[in-house]
């Protein structure tokens, strides 16, 4: 997979966690909100990163680990494993 593959499974990955997170589907503009606060947050990693823009973008902490639906826990894993593979390219 090229570099430019990895970035947009990434970016779908993120905008579905956003989703579940919120519960409702999040149009383009905030498609280019969402990025451009990833792009401006500080972490070690990609998914730390991630994390914290859904933070800040749906102003809602993470539920509880068994508080979360099927839908989130299924989409914060695609985020997990596309932010792994962002990283190891």
């Amino acid at each position: 997979m090229k570099r430019e593959d990895y970035k947009e499974e990434f970016k779908e990955a993120l905008f579905g966690a956003i989703e579940a997170v919120i519960d409702h589907k999040i149009g383009l503009s905030a498609h280019q909100l969402i990025m451009s606060y990833f792009n401006d947050t500080e972490g070690e990693t990609t998914l730390e990163r991630a994390v914290k823009t859904i933070e800040k973008y749906s102003q809602k902490e993470f539920p509880p680990l068994d508080e979360r639906s099927r839908k989130l826990k299924a989409s914060l894993n695609r985020l997990a494993h596309a932010a792994e593979q962002w990283d190891k390219d």
